[in-house]
């Protein structure tokens, strides 16, 4: 926070590309099937997943977990392929347009070798 004005400062180090068209992740958990999940915004080091509150996939992860994250874009645009990511956060958003969801952040930790 500012505290001359009291704007929360931005913390992240580029901008998150919003208003995505099809670009899902897939993350699949051991001895679980795959869920694919709606970006609502990405970065070449992250990404925020909407997940309906009611989504079994909620009870079983958790902070600071690591997974492995199929990003899946349509257009080709980084970040593409299969990552090691860890959750950064589960949250509630503020926003009316997603009532209903968690937002999941992850940051991406590697590239995996297919």
């Amino acid at each position: 926070m500012d505290s001359t004005n009291k704007i929360a400062k931005e913390n992240r180090s580029e901008p998150r590309r919003a208003k995505l068209r099809k670009y899902r992740i897939e993350i699949k958990l051991v001895g679980k099937p795959i869920y694919q999940f709606r970006v609502i915004n990405v970065t070449t080091k992250g990404a925020g997943l909407l997940i309906k509150d009611d989504s079994a996939f909620l009870q079983m992860i958790e902070v600071g977990q690591i997974v492995e994250a199929d990003f899946i874009s349509p257009d080709g645009t980084a970040p593409s392929g299969l990552y090691e990511a860890e959750i950064k956060h589960i949250t509630k958003p503020d926003m009316q347009e997603y009532r209903g969801h968690q937002l999941v952040g992850l940051s991406i930790l590697k590239k995996v070798d297919n």
